[in-house]
C-alpha cells in the first residue's frame, strides 16, 4: 500500500522511532486538548510540513491519502451544523414533514472546531505512519509497555489488510480476462460474485497463514528483528520542545 510504500523509502527512515512517536503524540494531544480552531489549523501545518518538507514524502500522494478520510468528516461535521426545527439561517423547509432546516452559530462553531481537531490529528498520526514501517511502531509501543495481545491483534489486522487486497485485486483480474465487466449487468454481476466469494478466499488465506505461524514455532508471542540505533538526545529535545509548544498554545488560546 501507498503509506507502507513510503514508511520504507522517505528521507526520515534512519530518525529513530521515538523521536517521531514524541512528536506525533504531542500533536496528537495538542490538536485533541485546543478549544478553539486555530491550534489545531497550525498543528495541521506543522505536521503537514513537516511530513512534506522534512520527510519529503510527495504533495499529491500526501494530498491523495487526506482525501480519503475528508469525505467522513466532512459528513460527520454537517450533522452538526444542520439544525432541525429552524436555527439561526433557514435553509430550505421540507415539503413532506413541513419541518425547517437551518444552520446555528454554536452549530458552525463546533462543526469547524470538530473539523480542524480531526484534520489536525490526521496529519499527526500520518507523519508517524508515513515515516516510520509497522514493525518499528510496534516495537516502540512494545517498549512503552502496552500488551503483547494488542499489539500482535494490530499486526495481524495490518497483515490482513495487504492479504484482502490481494485477493480482491487477483479475482478482479481474473473476472476481467472473462470480460466479467465488459457491460453494466456482467458488472454488477461480478461485483456481487467478488463480494460474494471475498470473504471465503481471505478466511481460507487467514488459516494458511496460522498454520504457517506454528509451523515456524510460534509460541503465544510474534518476534522479529529491530534495527539497533542509539537515542539521539539533541532529536528527542527538539521533539520534545516542537510539541510541547503546541500543547502549551493549545491549553492557552481560547481558554
Amino acid at each position: 500500500m501507498l503509506p507502507d510504500r513510503y514508511a520504507y523509502s522517505n528521507r526520515w527512515r534512519l530518525v529513530h522511532p521515538a523521536v517521531k512517536g514524541l512528536l506525533a503524540g504531542l500533536g496528537l494531544v495538542a490538536a485533541l486538548a485546543a478549544a478553539t480552531p486555530l491550534v489545531p489549523l497550525l498543528v495541521t501545518a506543522v505536521m503537514a510540513g513537516l511530513t512534506l518538507l522534512g520527510a519529503r514524502i510527495p504533495a499529491a500522494a500526501y494530498l491523495r491519502l487526506l482525501l480519503v478520510p475528508a469525505g467522513f468528516l466532512l459528513a460527520g461535521v454537517a450533522s452538526l451544523a444542520v439544525s432541525l426545527g429552524g436555527g439561526d439561517v433557514l435553509l430550505v423547509t421540507l415539503p413532506v414533514l413541513d419541518l425547517p432546516l437551518g444552520l446555528s452559530h454554536a452549530g458552525l462553531r463546533q462543526a469547524g472546531l470538530v473539523l480542524a481537531r480531526a484534520f489536525a490529528a490526521i496529519t499527526a498520526l500520518y507523519l508517524l505512519a508515513l515515516t516510520t514501517p509497522l514493525t518499528e511502531v510496534v516495537g516502540l509501543l512494545r517498549r512503552l509497555g502496552l500488551p503483547c495481545l494488542l499489539l500482535e491483534l494490530m499486526v495481524l489486522a495490518y497483515r490482513q489488510i495487504f492479504t484482502l487486497l490481494q485477493i480482491a485485486r487477483e479475482m478482479t483480474v481474473a473476472q476481467q480476462s472473462r470480460l466479467g465487466y465488459a457491460s453494466a449487468v456482467s458488472s454488477l454481476r461480478s461485483l456481487a460474485t467478488l463480494g460474494a466469494n471475498l470473504y471465503l478466499r481471505t478466511h481460507q488465506r487467514s488459516c494458511q497463514l496460522c498454520l504457517g505461524l506454528l509451523a515456524r514455532g510460534y509460541e503465544d508471542e510474534l518476534c522479529w528483528l529491530e534495527r539497533e540505533c542509539p537515542l539521539p538526545a539533541g532529536q528527542l529535545a527538539l521533539a520534545a520542545a516542537t510539541g510541547g509548544a503546541l500543547v502549551v498554545l493549545a491549553l492557552l488560546v481560547g481558554r
